[in-house]
């Protein structure tokens, strides 16, 4: 699992038949203390997260098939958790 947070919403008029339904965000991972460490990128959302959430991601379509219970999901990573807070020493990162 990865941490990201979201930085927006994406709208599509249409999209991959096997998609349907399935609400997509743009997500920023970063490090535990709040770095960004990649170019933004789009992923899943099964969980009704909102801009500006600190979420748990995964980046294994094979687990995102199982986990959703489908064969073939065109996707490349999906929101698994929502994360409220992170404690670290010298820093405290809120969701």
């Amino acid at each position: 699992m990865r941490l990201a947070r979201v930085i927006g919403n994406v709208v599509s008029v249409s999209k991959h038949e096997r998609l349907e339904g399935i609400k997509l965000l743009v997500i920023e991972p970063i490090e535990p203390g709040g770095k960004k460490i990649s170019k933004p990128i789009i992923v899943a959302d099964y969980l009704s997260s909102a801009a500006g959430s600190l979420v748990f991601w995964i980046e294994d379509g094979a687990t995102i098939c199982k986990w959703m219970g489908k064969k073939s999901i065109p996707l490349r990573g999906a929101i698994v958790g929502q994360v409220d807070m992170i404690d670290l020493k010298d820093k405290v990162i809120e969701g």
